[in-house]
């Protein structure tokens, strides 16, 4: 399929998705669907990517034509895994498993070496509690988490930094401020929890910001 030809089918399929989202979920299935195949293939040329994405919104479109029983949900399972479809294709395109990958993209590594999202907004967390009882081991837990964040194939870029700076920042430099302007001044027990409720509150919400953007290989199915 040449681009042209992926640019109509894939315009053809999320035209087709919006109108069948007015009946349904079947539509919001199928765009995070080939959202997450975009995503997880984020390291293939931009028109490679765009044509993989057509071609399977294509196979969808034919698939609900000739099956006009069948569940959106039903095609999907069919297609398979989006990280088992990107990896395909990034292995066809020498850009697999053992190749050089666009960092941050997830691309390029073994699904099964990949750390879980939750351990991604555990970190932060358990940072924050243990932190209090030992410093050192709250600042290891920081960018242990910063790290596997950044490694993670859950998020976009942005996505990324916005945890990063919600979950391990924010909350340092917080800590920080409390050290140098509130601490030396003998603050009240009132002042020494009301900072720590801040901090965790910062922490909490990016912690649970990060889980709820979060994208996996069920992203079209969990909603």
């Amino acid at each position: 399929m040449n681009t042209k030809k992926a640019q109509s089918v894939g315009n053809g399929a999320g035209a087709s998705a919006g109108n069948n989202a007015g009946n349904g979920t079947g539509g919001e299935l199928v765009r995070d669907y080939l959202a997450a195949v975009e995503r997880e293939a984020s390291a293939l040329p931009a028109d490679h990517r765009q044509e993989l994405v057509a071609d399977l919104a294509e196979h969808i479109e034919i698939a609900r034509a000739e099956r006009p029983g069948d569940s959106d949900r039903e095609i999907l399972r069919e297609l398979g895994d989006p990280r088992t479809i990107a990896a395909t294709a990034l292995q066809e395109s020498g850009l697999g498993p053992g190749a050089d990958a666009v960092p941050g993209s997830g691309a390029g590594k073994a699904p099964g070496r990949r750390s879980p999202a939750w351990l991604v907004v555990l970190l932060p967390v358990l940072a924050f509690g243990l932190g209090y009882l030992w410093v050192p081991l709250g600042f290891a837990l920081k960018v242990a988490g910063a790290v596997v964040l950044f490694r993670s194939p859950y998020w976009t870029k942005s996505q990324k930094w916005t945890g990063f700076g919600l979950t391990a920042l924010a909350p340092s430099l917080m800590n920080v401020a409390w050290f140098l302007f509130s601490y030396p001044n003998d603050p009240s027990q009132a002042e020494y929890w009301t900072a720590i409720v801040a901090v965790a509150v910062v922490t909490a919400v990016g912690a649970g910001w990060l889980w709820r953007v979060r994208s996996d290989a069920n992203a079209g199915q969990r909603r």
